[in-house]
């Protein structure tokens, strides 16, 4: 059983915990990496860490908010994450960013599905979100059917966009209207 909760302050340690674990995956035994660091990169920065925390101290109508929600196993330990952000750019306020991820031990089990769904709920019901915009590294081919299926339309593949430990890397954008 698996719940969906708001990430509380006094729970963000826990959550920085959890997401060095996640990042420290990326690329990790023959995965597919998930974010566009190297193996030698994928560690929680202090930088990091402060986005998320000065993002989920601001309201939703500040520039850099961001606010996270977790899924919580039946001991009470977080194996994903979900997060919508504000895009940084004036005459934005319609469109936010999605981030998301679920611990190696727990995937297959449609916890990202479930994570994604809730968001989706959540924009639709905030009248001031009309728009989920997200990148994802084009061979995640996991992440990008999971999108899809969830109606995202792909709206580009930006080529070589990254170069990862001698390897080209394609980033693909994806967005989904939630006014429909």
């Amino acid at each position: 059983m698996i719940s969906i909760k708001e990430l509380d302050r006094d729970k963000l340690d826990d959550f920085i915990q959890y997401l060095t674990i996640h990042l420290s995956e990326n690329g990790q035994n023959g995965t597919v990496l998930f974010q566009p660091l190297s193996k030698q990169q994928s560690e929680l920065s202090n930088n990091w860490k402060e986005k998320f925390e000065d993002g989920m101290n601001k309201k939703n109508n500040e520039t850099g908010w961001r606010k996270v929600w977790v899924a919580i196993n039946e001991e009470n330990k977080i194996v994903g994450h979900i997060d919508i952000r504000s895009h940084n750019q004036l005459n934005s306020e319609h469109r936010v960013l999605l981030g998301m991820g679920v611990d190696s031990n727990f995937r297959n089990l449609k916890i990202g599905q479930k994570l994604v769904e809730f968001v989706i709920g959540y924009c639709r019901d905030n009248q001031k979100i009309s728009w989920i915009d997200l990148q994802v590294l084009t061979n995640n081919l996991p992440a990008i059917k999971l999108y899809e299926k969830m109606n995202f339309e792909q709206l580009s593949i930006t080529k070589d966009m990254f170069r990862i430990d001698g390897c080209s890397f394609d980033y693909t954008s994806m967005t989904l209207n939630v006014e429909n």
